[in-house]
């Protein structure tokens, strides 16, 4: 079920670019690499794989798309990246290569690491000041989409991309250890649907996915430490979408005449959340039936109710419906 779409009249036209790569940012990304190749961890990682010179015959085989600090810092000086997540994520490359080679408990794994914590915190204070100068101005919904697709960007979320096959997998108690499976490209469908009803839904689901990893492998596994890594990253961007919205919140939609309110068609997203599936089935009927606008076909098999499009008899027939289901529940339990 779509939820009421509060920011529709503020989205972003298309493309909105977050922290281009200007001059000054391109001079304290460059003296960051420098600092980098100064430590003793990055001395495995100053150019680029000797694989045929180390007989790591396998090196190619797992390892598609190679980098190092060297290449990096060479494309800097070319003007090679557009963008501040251009170049971090090119260089999360180079620790995502090593996660992938190397066990958790080896040299070059715990090496990786280490560079990865500085590199992380480094962002972290460049992103916020080129937060605090960037003349970037949308929805902070649409700010969610970003993040999102600069998440999704980050070839640590390689294996976060979409629903864990467990079948094929072979993990037989996957579904028992999580229960509330998630992934990557589900919470994008979801915004583009518009179905979380403010950013912190968003952030739930995003953060679900990286704790479902951790709860499963542990966090010393190699996708736990992955997991952590863009947790962290996650929460420090999500940070200055927060910081932004508290400066300008925005508004909702303007409320139509005739139509259900904003604060009527939250309340009846909300006690659908509480529905079993046959009850929503059966919602979703009679919405079918009324307000044939209002769903959306969404998949073979899967529909969806858009509240945005709910005529105001059809909305108090499914509140009254919900409602007395959601009240019939409250007594069973009780």
């Amino acid at each position: 079920m779509a939820a009421p779409d509060a920011h529709r009249d503020k989205r972003a036209k298309a493309g909105p670019v977050l922290y281009p790569m200007d001059e000054p940012l391109l001079r304290k990304c460059d003296a960051l690499m420098k600092n980098l190749a100064k430590k003793s961890q990055a001395v495995h990682f100053l150019r680029p794989v000797d694989w045929k010179k180390m007989g790591l015959v396998d090196y190619p085989k797992l390892i598609k798309h190679p980098m190092d600090i060297g290449t990096v810092s060479e494309r800097l000086g070319k003007n090679h990246y557009a963008r501040l997540e251009d170049f971090a994520n090119e260089t999360r490359l180079i620790w995502k290569n090593a996660f992938i080679f190397n066990a958790p408990d080896s040299l070059y794994f715990k090496a990786a690491k280490s560079l990865s914590d500085a590199f992380e915190k480094a962002m972290e204070k460049m992103e916020a000041e080129a937060e605090a100068v960037s003349a970037l101005q949308v929805d902070t919904m649409e700010r969610c989409n970003i993040l999102l697709a600069d998440i999704q960007a980050n070839p640590l979320a390689e294996w976060f991309l979409d629903p864990v096959d467990h079948v094929a997998l072979g993990l037989t108690d996957y579904t028992q250890v999580i229960t509330q499976p998630m992934d990557l490209s589900t919470i994008g469908r979801k915004l583009q649907r518009a179905q979380y009803l403010s950013p912190e839904d968003f952030a739930h689901d995003t953060r679900l996915v990286f704790q479902n990893a951790i709860t499963y492998n542990s966090a010393q596994s190699m996708f736990g430490v992955v997991a952590g890594i863009l947790a962290s990253s996650f929460d420090r961007r999500y940070t200055l979408i927060t910081q932004a919205a508290a400066i300008d919140p925005g508004r909702p939609m303007p409320d139509r005449p005739g139509w259900p309110t904003f604060a009527q068609k939250k309340k009846l997203y909300d006690l659908c959340t509480k529905l079993s599936l046959a009850d929503l089935n059966q919602m979703v009927q009679m919405v079918q039936k009324g307000c044939q606008a209002a769903v959306q076909q969404c998949g073979h098999k899967e529909v969806e109710v858009d509240v945005d499009e709910l005529d105001m008899d059809t909305f108090n027939k499914v509140l009254g419906f919900v409602g007395g289901k959601t009240s019939s529940k409250v007594k069973a339990d009780q």
